[in-house]
């Protein structure tokens, strides 16, 4: 992940992180064999070709990750590296297309019923390495609208697939039976909203793929992605990295250093970029459900010491400016504003407010609440972001 991880794309094929199980010592991973290429659909995420496998159900399978139909396009639609503030969205609100951060820093959960006393563990050693050296917290479900479901997929293989981002209901993070923390840590930076370090737009600068050792159908998940948000320095020791031997066909390496030495070995355990690119995306004072900007929660207005947005700037993750007397903060494929200029962070403005449902039918003035923030619905039929839950 490392921040940089953001977002690359593709990969095809029941993943399983790592390297051969042969070449491990005290860790063992498997590779699942790679979907063959004609079973897999060619779709756009950001403008970058993906190779995913229709599940059937409205998402797709792209490695280990899986996509929302609504963040997938069949063509490229000219996608906007910096985009304006406050674009809103049409009425089909459901369908809000990218990734979308976890608001307040906070995952929230569920686990299924399904579970295994050690995947649960697995889990919660898992949320303890991410909450220990991040700003990321988790908290199990109680009655929030938004949530990921952590199950248990019932293949017998150490091995895991997730959404990206915050999905309302839908979010799943699928877990083998052995499933081990590395694997785990891996998907959650997935939910998180990163993905994976080898296929971000400058990884030719520091490692090659060897397309040669790669199984068949797998190749799609080393695919580089030239539309990446990569915040701060290609890490090769991030949790979002691949294995030197993840899909090999022959046990070769399919990953190795510019000098041709393969790197170590995943271990259960951010590095010091995925730590540090986690708190710039997901920085302090967002946790709390208040405080955000320069407002410090005790009556000073949000914006204070946040400047103006500008076109002539290319804004990261997490960054917040200012824009028609409105406080934004950037997400991964967009803006989402977190109040107004002047406020201060006291009540929760989606007190009493409804979840958006996809299957209701809404006027204009009607308010609803979406992946923890409030929208209207305005004349022209589309949303406006009113502001993140739990400010004011």
């Amino acid at each position: 992940m490392k921040t940089k991880n953001l977002m690359n794309f593709g990969k095809a094929a029941f993943l399983c992180l790592g390297l051969l199980a042969s070449s491990c010592t005290n860790e063992s991973f498997e590779e699942v064999a790679g979907t063959e290429e004609t079973e897999l659909i060619k779709k756009f995420f950001n403008d970058d070709v993906v190779l995913v496998k229709d599940l059937g159900d409205g998402t797709f399978l792209g490695g280990d990750i899986i996509y929302e139909s609504r963040q997938l396009t069949d063509q490229k639609i000219g996608y906007e590296a910096n985009p304006i503030p406050n674009e809103e969205l049409d009425e089909r609100l459901g369908f809000y297309r990218g990734v979308q951060k976890w608001p307040n820093n906070t995952i929230i959960y569920v686990f299924d019923s399904n579970l295994s006393n050690n995947q649960r563990q697995v889990s919660l050693n898992s949320m303890q390495e991410w909450t220990s050296k991040t700003n990321i917290k988790f908290k199990e479900r109680t009655n929030e609208n938004y949530y990921v479901t952590i199950t248990n997929n019932g293949d017998n293989c150490n091995c895991a697939s997730a959404n990206l981002g915050v999905n309302g209901t839908r979010g799943r993070i699928n877990m083998g039976v052995r499933t081990s923390e590395v694997v785990m840590i891996h998907e959650i930076g997935h939910t998180l909203g990163y993905i994976h370090e080898q296929t971000r737009s400058d990884r030719d600068d520091h490692v090659r793929i060897l397309f040669e050792n790669i199984q068949n159908g797998a190749a799609s998940q080393f695919r580089k992605n030239e539309n990446s948000v990569n915040i701060g320095e290609f890490d090769i020791k991030s949790t979002m990295m691949y294995g030197a031997y993840t899909f090999s066909k022959n046990g070769q390496p399919t990953i190795v250093q510019l000098d041709g030495t393969t790197h170590p070995r995943r271990r259960p355990e951010l590095s010091a970029g995925d730590i540090a690119g986690t708190n710039q995306i997901y920085p302090a004072g967002d946790g709390d459900g208040g405080g955000d900007g320069g407002g410090d929660g005790d009556g000073n207005d949000i914006c204070e010491g946040i400047d103006e947005w500008s076109p002539n700037i290319r804004y990261s993750v997490g960054d917040k400016v200012t824009y028609q007397g409105f406080l934004y903060e950037r997400d991964f494929n967009g803006w989402n504003r977190l109040g107004e200029c002047g406020d201060t962070q006291t009540a929760d403005i989606c007190d009493g407010i409804d979840a958006y449902s996809r299957n209701r039918s809404y006027s204009p003035g009607d308010q609803v609440t979406y992946n923890g923030y409030l929208y209207l619905l305005q004349n022209n039929r589309r949303w406006s972001n009113q502001g993140r839950c739990g400010s004011n």
